[in-house]
């Protein structure tokens, strides 16, 4: 049984709703919690969890700096562990993993694994392999032209690596697809092409693998409502029993490699039922709050793996009908959508929701995140933009 209370945790992108969650699962075990952060509105600076709060806007850019930073901060001794949380974070730190594991342990799937699922083209082409549903989509291998003469339009482009629904474009003729190739600022190779899914529901699975490739933890949470309205994030989620989608998820997972924490999403196509891949997070996602809500620790999951410890395995989730709510982009959503006094549940119901950050005890970070949002809206709507 490992001792956490003796372990001392450098916890990374502090302005994160996902790291708020984590912060509170590592107190919840008894560490001893620094929170690495940008500005004083972050959410992790504004909580009183912390037991340390260390203030530093030059970490927040990721490049050679904020390298030097984190290592000099690593160096000194005080830290056992360093967790990054947010996809950029992650993917900051573990690109330095052979150095930063000279003096500390690294809470995150390991870089070689981490990059495979960072980049979709990769998910795919190993979706396809392990015979996990996916619309028609164009293999790494494949020249745009034999794609073409199999797929059927509408189709879809994302980037191959890239945050949420930014890059995201529908095309519904080949000639308006056609135009855009001829473009030479746009190079295909660039970007994951394959058939639109016409789709009513998005199952995410949520599991964590450990050491040895055992799932530990599994649950399943369906997106009601997402923003932007056509093809954005979950804004409110609830668990569902999704045997099947988990099933997939684990082994897509296990054939990948993966160690860790990873959220594996699923479009259900309207026309025939079934699940077809979105794609993975390989990261902690903004709603892992949801974990700690159907009694998940995924902190206590991360830390004794790294230590290569017998990792707590949690059955199966039953708790359905539990939602999550990222209140900032679901009020966005109600001035939005059409629906918004037709949803269900209704947009005014609180019953078995948490908002993911909001909590009676540590109430600022909701507070100052939302201020935040309202004000900074125009420029993360251009970010957005398809």
């Amino acid at each position: 049984m490992m001792d956490f209370t003796r372990i001392r945790v450098l916890l990374l992108d502090g302005s994160g709703k996902q790291t708020l969650a984590m912060l509170r699962g590592l107190k919840e075990i008894g560490c001893h919690v620094t929170v690495l952060c940008a500005t004083k509105l972050d959410t992790c600076y504004l909580s009183n969890k912390p037991d340390r709060k260390i203030l530093n806007d030059k970490v927040i850019v990721r490049d050679e700096k904020a390298y030097q930073e984190l290592l000099s901060l690593v160096k000194t001794g005080d830290f056992d562990v360093v967790m990054p949380v947010g996809e950029l974070g992650t993917n900051f730190v573990t690109d330095h993993e052979e150095e930063l594991k000279k003096y500390v342990k690294l809470a995150c799937a390991p870089r070689e694994v981490y990059i495979r699922a960072f980049n979709k083209q990769t998910t795919f082409d190993q979706a396809m392999r392990s015979g996990v549903p996916c619309s028609y989509t164009r293999r790494s291998d494949q020249n745009i032209a034999d794609f073409l003469l199999h797929c059927r339009f509408p189709i879809i482009i994302k980037p191959r690596q890239g945050l949420g629904s930014i890059g995201f474009h529908k095309f519904e003729t080949e000639d308006e697809f056609r135009s855009r190739l001829a473009d030479s600022s746009f190079n295909v190779d660039d970007y994951v092409v394959q058939e639109f899914v016409t789709f009513e529901n998005r199952i995410s699975a949520n599991l964590f693998l450990d050491q040895n490739g055992n799932i530990c933890t599994a649950y399943a949470v369906n997106a009601l409502r997402w923003f932007p309205i056509d093809a954005g994030a979950g804004v409110l989620s609830e668990t569902v029993d999704a045997h099947d989608v988990i099933k997939y998820a684990g082994k897509l997972l296990h054939d990948l490699g993966w160690k860790g924490f990873a959220q594996v999403a699923f479009m259900v196509d309207k026309y025939t039922g079934g699940p077809k891949l979105l794609e993975i997070n390989g990261r902690i996602p903004a709603s892992i709050k949801m974990a700690y809500m159907c009694g998940f620790n995924i902190s206590r999951q991360m830390l004794e793996m790294i230590y290569d410890e017998p990792v707590i395995q949690y059955p199966e989730n039953t708790k359905f009908g539990l939602y999550i709510r990222h209140f900032d982009t679901d009020l966005a959503w109600f001035f939005k959508s059409r629906d918004r006094f037709r949803a269900k549940p209704s947009w005014f119901s609180w019953k078995n929701t948490k908002e993911v950050i909001y909590s009676k005890d540590d109430p600022k970070p909701f507070w100052g995140h939302l201020f935040q949002r309202v004000f900074r809206y125009k420029s993360i709507m251009r970010r957005k933009k398809h």
